[in-house]
């Protein structure tokens, strides 16, 4: 896979500095927004310098695009550990599980699309993160024995959305665990 502006996709950060400044940007960006986003702020939130932050990541584009790799990889696992289970009882259980685990990577890619509404360079990195959930979600649902369509893989896509906005915003987990078994139902009759 490869990002929007055609540079492959480099595997998440592997040294523990990188990943906590990628941690600590995503933890500035889902609580401050995108214009939060200083080298300042990332190193306040990572307990180091500013001028570490600047040595390891060299700008703030840089500690974006890191974190959107750190979550688009993420993601992509949970998704697999999702319909690894190869049951739609399985699917279920772990969707709520998504959000409590990490909210704050949830929130950031709101703020991620959201964001790349008025910032025009950010659609192409928002574009290739809803193309992966999109795949991901076709994936889940070929291994569930559900032979989905493109019409059925976005409604699908788009009720997790809506389940994880409602988690995140309601903070109802069981009204949201009542909703996404109401859609396994739905989803056992489509095998």
């Amino acid at each position: 896979m490869t990002l929007a502006d055609g540079r492959p996709r480099r595997p998440a950060p592997q040294t523990t500095q990188a990943l906590d400044l990628v941690l600590a940007t995503v933890s500035v960006i889902a609580r401050d927004g995108l214009r939060g986003l200083t080298t300042g702020a990332v190193a306040r939130e990572a307990g180091v310098s500013d001028e570490a932050v600047l040595r390891s990541a060299g700008s703030t584009d840089a500690l974006l695009d890191a974190a959107l790799r750190y979550a688009l990889d993420k993601s992509a696992s949970v998704f697999a550990d999702i319909a690894a289970g190869s049951s739609l009882d399985h699917f279920v259980e772990h969707l709520t599980d998504l959000v409590a685990r990490d909210p704050d990577l949830q929130v950031f890619q709101y703020e991620l699309m959201l964001e790349s509404r008025r910032t025009p360079r950010l659609d192409p990195h928002v574009k290739l993160l809803y193309a992966t959930y999109i795949e991901a979600t076709s994936q889940a649902l070929t291994r569930l024995g559900i032979t989905a369509d493109e019409d059925l893989t976005l409604l699908v896509y788009s009720a997790i959305e809506g389940f994880i906005m409602h988690q995140l915003i309601a903070k109802d987990r069981p009204a949201t665990e009542r909703a996404i078994e109401r859609l396994r139902r739905i989803l056992s009759s489509a095998r």
